[in-house]
């Protein structure tokens, strides 16, 4: 066991607590943008023999999707837990490269603005949803996040859930109400060459890529599908429909290439469907290309 203190990622998404030169896609998928990212807290955490690891820590508490702030400004915190089981971890059979679990957070939130309120993007970081000015986090945040891993050779398989509960309240007109916005995904991944996949990645490709050498990298092809809906209740009185939408979901497919155990170059292209809110037009598809090394 040990004690983590400063600002540190908050123990709740799967795919948020991967290193970012682990995560298959380059931008990550939809159930993060209802996961906290690095926040301002103090944290237990380690592991057992069995394969059990847990966390719990005590935050300044982030919005969806977003970093806290250095500061606390409503002095509210927020605690989070997460159990994550690996029960054949160390066991050379079909289910070593298991993994499951469950995380939540907890807190009150009273504030405006994106400080305390999410506004969440598209795969091609563009934002398609806030709430209305005059919109405040009124009380409790309450997150919960189902997730699991499965690397078996060179198949890899990742999915997780969130469903984000918060108050609001707009009270200049005496409105309030608890809305619950949820987001899934399922990403798999192949590695051409044969290298076992994980959930770091290609950890060594078996031929690393040299300048007039036979050695050409790893390979890998990744695949992604997930959807984020806006509790239906947002609309019209806490989000505007012409400016935001009430889900959206897409596929993402890519290419990895793990030139060494150092430096990989990344291909993505993501296209995005939006669902308008009752009343409003429909939005373009969102096609993006992304490339990074």
């Amino acid at each position: 066991a040990s004690v983590r203190l400063g600002r540190f990622k908050t123990p709740l998404g799967l795919e948020r607590l991967q290193s970012s030169s682990s995560t298959e896609a380059i931008e990550l998928g939809f159930p993060s943008e209802l996961a906290p990212g690095r926040d301002i807290g103090v944290q237990l955490q380690g592991e057992f023999p069995s394969g059990v690891s847990y966390a719990l820590g005590a935050f300044n508490g982030a919005a969806d999707g977003r970093d806290g702030v250095t500061s606390n400004p409503d002095s509210d915190l927020e605690v989070a837990a997460r159990l994550f089981f690996e029960p054949w971890k160390n066991d050379a059979n079909a289910l070593s490269g298991l993994g499951f679990g469950i995380a939540a957070t907890t807190g009150d939130k009273h504030g405006n603005g994106s400080n305390f309120l999410p506004r969440y993007r598209t795969p091609g970081q563009v934002q398609v949803f806030n709430y209305v000015s005059d919109v405040n986090a009124d009380g409790r945040q309450t997150r919960i996040s189902p997730q699991a891993y499965y690397y078996g050779g060179r198949f890899g398989l990742l999915g997780e859930y969130i469903v984000s509960k918060q108050d609001v309240a707009a009270p200049a007109r005496a409105v309030e109400d608890t809305l619950s916005n949820r987001a899934w995904q399922l990403l798999g991944s192949v590695v051409l060459t044969g290298e076992d996949a994980s959930y770091k990645g290609v950890v060594r490709p078996n031929h690393p890529f040299t300048l007039k050498g036979p050695g050409w990298g790893a390979f890998e092809l990744v695949g992604r599908y997930g959807r984020l809906t806006i509790d239906d209740d947002a609309f019209p009185l806490f989000a505007d429909p012409s400016k935001a939408v009430s889900a959206e979901s897409g596929w993402t497919l890519g290419l990895n290439w793990y030139l060494t155990s150092n430096f990989k170059l990344v291909a993505n292209y993501s296209q995005t469907r939006f669902d308008a809110a009752l009343g409003a037009a429909e939005r373009e598809d969102e096609k993006a290309f992304f490339t990074r090394a």
